[in-house]
């Protein structure tokens, strides 16, 4: 099954359309901002329910969830991640069992079986398409966007990148570095350029919204747990960057990864690229 089509809704896509269609040459965000930013929770954690969706329906920002179906929140907590989508947030494809290259550096806390260098082409696309199984019992969607898990896109050897984008609207990578933001004539929307912050301060995560304003482009964070569980952010510096985003609204347009990649998207579409 092919999920790859652009309908975040028809009106707002049609509205894109119209947009491109009476500019050609010049690229603006909604709203005339001058940058675009995805925020992303994976893993499937509780803090994401307990932590995150509270200060997010505070400032009014929507969210994209990578959860891994595996994690124990969505079979003990299934209700609010349903909530979750009536609320506005999206749910992305994180995998069945979030399996990464275990030869990679950093990586030996990878499982033996869910050693993405074991996997074959065909078992990493099966559990990628029964993940979308079971979010769509979540959320009743079919089209969405996917997140290699540890960034990894390598199964046996073999890329699953060209099955990834055959199926999805756009996937994000990661890294646990702030690389040097990338034009927007650069960002490979199968590759999407994404932070992973762990134990930074608030003043750390505002610096980099402030630069990806500067640069007028667009990136993303990867958070996993806030306040709890793994490579943690605290609560108070979630809070005090979501204060920021509130107060430079005029500057920055936060939005899902589908939502700011389907915008992305049907610009390119009307330039002819």
């Amino acid at each position: 099954m092919i999920y790859k089509h652009f309908s975040i809704s028809c009106l707002f896509i049609l509205s894109i359309s119209v947009s491109f269609s009476q500019n050609k040459t010049e690229f603006k965000w909604p709203n005339g901002a001058k940058a675009a930013l995805c925020l992303t929770y994976d893993d499937g954690l509780k803090s994401h329910l307990n932590t995150v969706a509270p200060l997010l329906k505070r400032y009014n920002f929507k969210a994209t969830f990578y959860p891994t179906m595996a994690s124990p929140s969505l079979y003990e907590d299934m209700d609010q991640w349903k909530a979750l989508t009536k609320d506005g947030h999206e749910l992305g494809n994180h995998t069945m069992y979030h399996p990464c290259q275990k030869s990679e550096k950093g990586m030996d806390w990878v499982k033996a079986y869910h050693n993405l260098d074991d996997y074959t082409s065909e078992q990493i696309s099966e559990e990628i398409l029964l993940a979308n199984t079971m979010l769509k019992a979540l959320d009743g969607k079919e089209n969405r966007t996917f997140a290699y898990p540890c960034a990894h896109f390598f199964a046996g050897g073999n890329s699953y990148k060209p099955f990834v984008s055959s199926h999805f609207l756009s996937a994000r990578g990661s890294s646990g570095e702030r690389n040097e933001l990338l034009k927007l004539s650069d960002i490979d929307l199968y590759n999407l350029p994404s932070w992973a912050p762990n134990g930074v301060s608030s003043q750390e995560l505002i610096s980099y919204i402030q630069n990806i304003i500067l640069t007028e482009t667009f990136s993303t964070f990867t958070f996993h747990g806030i306040g709890a569980e793994h490579l943690t952010v605290s609560k108070e510096a979630l809070e005090a960057m979501l204060e920021f985003l509130n107060e430079n609204r005029a500057d920055i347009w936060v939005a899902t990864v589908a939502e700011v990649t389907a915008y992305l998207s049907a610009y390119r579409k009307s330039m002819g690229d």
